[in-house]
């Protein structure tokens, strides 16, 4: 597959995956605002902004990559995985520890535009691979 090939399908993954990670965090500040919290606590804008760019390095990554790696695609798809996981730990849970405790807000905070990436690389990779 051509370099032009490859960024054909990278620019499509990266707007689809902006826009729905876009929504998703005005929905999710909208929900915190009605309910009163303080959207602040939760770290949205970091979480999911991270969440975007690591999604989108794995799966344009792994589309750049295809031929060199196409018997051990699964497992870089896990690998991506397992790297945002750990970068909540090593960045962002030592954030949400400042008072002691990980509460329910922070965690949701994190675990909805994790799933949401997740959702749509898998999604997307899903895809790819069928039609190569």
């Amino acid at each position: 597959m051509t370099q032009k090939a490859q960024n054909h399908r990278i620019l499509p993954f990266s707007i689809q995956l902006l826009s729905i990670m876009g929504v998703a965090l005005g929905l999710h500040w909208i929900a915190l605002f009605i309910k009163g919290y303080d959207y602040s606590q939760a770290l949205l804008i970091q979480t999911y902004t991270v969440n975007f760019f690591l999604a989108f390095l794995i799966v344009a990554l792994i589309i750049r990559f295809q031929k060199a790696v196409k018997n051990h695609i699964g497992f870089l798809f896990l690998a991506g995985s397992t790297l945002k996981i750990a970068v909540f730990f090593l960045f962002f849970r030592p954030l949400y520890m400042v008072d002691g405790q990980i509460t329910a807000l922070e965690s949701i905070g994190f675990i909805v535009p994790y799933l949401l990436a997740l959702f749509v690389e898998t999604r997307a990779l899903v895809r790819f691979l069928s039609n190569t």
